[in-house]
C-alpha cells in the first residue's frame, strides 16, 4: 500500500539535482550520531574540538556524511577536508564532507539559527561568514534563505523547539519562506551521549512531513566528543 505521507518537496536549488537531498530523505531517529552529523562545532567558533580532532572522531565513529557548522564561519572546512584526505590515503574510510555554517536570523520576530548545508559558491554567503551575526534586512530569515540558495545550498531550521516561539509556528513560517529542511532529530536534553528527545522530535517529524520538508539531524557538539553535545 502506498504511504499517505507526502514526499519532501524539491528545494529551490534545482529541484532534486542537489545531491544532499537524497541523503536527507533517508534521515531518521537512528541516523545520528553514528551515520550522519549535519550540526557540530569546532574551535573556529565556540566548540572545544579542533577541526583536525573532529575529523579524526568522525572517522572513528564511522560517519558516512558530515557537515561542520560553526557559527558564521567555515574556516574549519579546509582543515577537516585535509585531515580526512590524509586518513583516506592511509586506508581509512572517511565520511563525505559537506560545507556548512550556522547563521543567526530573525523568523517571525524570533531569533533562530539556520543551517546552510552543502553550498558551493561562497560569495552569496559572504556577509554571514564574518564571525558574527549581521544587522538590518540581511538578518531576516528570508534573506538568509535566499543567500543559501544563491550559494547552491540547502537551508535547514536548526533545533526548532529551542526558541521562545512554538516550534509549530516557526516550522510553518520556515516552510512559507522556502526552507528546505528542519533539524528533526535533536537531543533537547543535551546529554553527554546523544539521543533524540522523545515526543518532541516525533511531533517535529510529523509536522515537517505534513509540510513537505526534509529532515536533518546533528549532535550540535560544542564539547570534546562527537557522541554528544
Amino acid at each position: 500500500m502506498r504511504s499517505s505521507r507526502p514526499s519532501p518537496r524539491a528545494p529551490d536549488v534545482g529541484s532534486f539535482s542537489h545531491p544532499l537531498v537524497k541523503v536527507l530523505a533517508t534521515v531518521d531517529r537512528h541516523s545520528c550520531p553514528g551515520r550522519f552529523n549535519f550540526h557540530c562545532h569546532t574551535t573556529c567558533s565556540d566548540g572545544s574540538l579542533t577541526p583536525e580532532e573532529l575529523a579524526v572522531q568522525a572517522v572513528e565513529l564511522g560517519l558516512e556524511h558530515l557537515a561542520v557548522t560553526d557559527h558564521h564561519s567555515h574556516r574549519a572546512y579546509p582543515l577537516v577536508e585535509q585531515t580526512l584526505s590524509t586518513l583516506q590515503r592511509h586506508g581509512q574510510a572517511v565520511p563525505r564532507l559537506w560545507r556548512g555554517v550556522e547563521i543567526s536570523a530573525v523568523l517571525k520576530g524570533c531569533l533562530v539559527h539556520i543551517l546552510a548545508l552543502g553550498y558551493g559558491a561562497e560569495e552569496p554567503l559572504t556577509p554571514y561568514l564574518q564571525g558574527e551575526a549581521v544587522c538590518g534586512e540581511a538578518l531576516q530569515a528570508g534573506a538568509v534563505v535566499r543567500a543559501v540558495h544563491g550559494a547552491g545550498g540547502l537551508a535547514a531550521l536548526a533545533h526548532p523547539a529551542r526558541y521562545r516561539l512554538d516550534f509549530r509556528v516557526l516550522i510553518r513560517a520556515a516552510q512559507g519562506l522556502k526552507f528546505d529542511a528542519v533539524e528533526t532529530w535533536y537531543d533537547y536534553d543535551m546529554g553527554s551521549r546523544w539521543r533524540p528527545s522523545p515526543l518532541i522530535c516525533d511531533h517535529v517529524d510529523q509536522l515537517r512531513q505534513e509540510l513537505g520538508l526534509l529532515a536533518s539531524c546533528g549532535t550540535d557538539t560544542h564539547g570534546a566528543s562527537l557522541r554528544g553535545r
